[in-house]
């Protein structure tokens, strides 16, 4: 005869997980909504961290020159079609940024960024998921553009953009330290990689 062992006082919730469920977690980690499941990333390094504080106020700076309707911030909360990401930066259409917080939202729709970044982090668990898994992610969701950041061997950002009517990114440029990337969607910018790590 065997016996079933009952352990529901000594385990936790086994998914799937909700928005609600990851409302729950603690402020110790980001925390993301894949396919039902919570998925942790450990704080960034001080490289990552001023990588994203150097591409938020170069962004900001060109909003403002072009006095552009556009909110810059992040990490920010994205519905996507497998729950909730947060990219590293993302700038915002300005209505849909206002609308959000007058709605009190829980997270912004993708059609309403018009850019998105991910500071990639080698060697770990989310260097995989920047590359392949979001980029997927975001295009499905109708985010203009995708940029991908990598500080090793030395700071580069590849630009993605959306194929129109196709739920995809075409790469369009690479740029490395020491050479310029010229953009002007979503606004205006011309930045070295290389300011990304300037203290």
């Amino acid at each position: 005869m065997s016996v079933a062992y009952d352990d529901r006082e000594h385990s936790y919730h086994h998914g799937p997980y909700t928005i609600a469920d990851l409302d729950r977690m603690p402020r110790d980690a980001r925390y993301e909504l894949v396919d039902g499941w919570i998925v942790m990333s450990p704080w960034p390094s001080i490289r990552h961290d001023h990588a994203v504080r150097n591409l938020r106020t170069r962004l900001d700076a060109a909003v403002a020159r072009a006095g552009a309707d556009l909110y810059v911030n992040g990490p920010v909360d994205v519905f996507t079609s497998t729950g909730i990401r947060v990219p590293d930066v993302a700038v915002v259409d300005g209505r849909a940024a206002r609308r959000a917080v007058e709605r009190d939202e829980r997270a912004y729709q993708g059609v309403d960024l018009l850019l998105v970044v991910e500071v990639v982090s080698r060697e770990s668990a989310s260097e995989r998921t920047d590359r392949y898994e979001k980029p997927s992610e975001y295009a499905k969701a109708g985010i203009a553009q995708y940029w991908v950041v990598d500080l090793e061997p030395k700071p580069n950002i590849t630009v993605w953009t959306l194929v129109p009517g196709h739920d995809v990114y075409r790469r369009v440029d690479r740029v490395f330290a020491g050479d310029l990337l010229e953009t002007d969607v979503p606004v205006e910018l011309s930045i070295d990689p290389a300011v990304l790590l300037s203290v």
